[in-house]
């Protein structure tokens, strides 16, 4: 039983010099070619998600008039205090505990005044 070795490139088809450029280059231009339209794309992505009008000073932060920022110290009682107006002090600290979604306040965290 005799058993047949091929090493590879020993008994393959002659190419010329010029055939095994003409191939080296042709993968050199498709990898370069992939890598172009790769990066298109993706540049292509970044650009679309950043599109939009910009924000107005509005969108970003509410007004100012209607928020205030709770110092240390701050009670709902306190705060209601300086800005209740003509509304009854009972009243104004329920609709400040409505309007904020609770009674806990934390250092420099924005609080919506009704």
């Amino acid at each position: 039983m005799a058993i047949a070795v091929v090493i590879p490139g020993q008994f393959g088809e002659y190419r010329t010099a010029t055939q095994i450029y003409a191939r080296r280059r042709m993968m050199v231009l498709l990898t370069v070619a992939t890598i172009a339209l790769v990066l298109f794309v993706s540049a292509g992505h970044v650009v679309a998600n950043r599109g939009g009008a910009p924000a107005s000073a509005s969108m970003i932060r509410p007004a100012i008039s209607n928020v205030y920022i709770v110092k240390g110290g701050d009670t709902l009682w306190s705060i209601s205090e300086r800005y209740h107006g003509d509304a009854s002090l009972v009243d104004y600290v329920d609709a400040l505990v409505t309007a904020n979604g609770g009674t806990e306040l934390q250092v420099s965290q924005a609080l919506t005044l009704p």
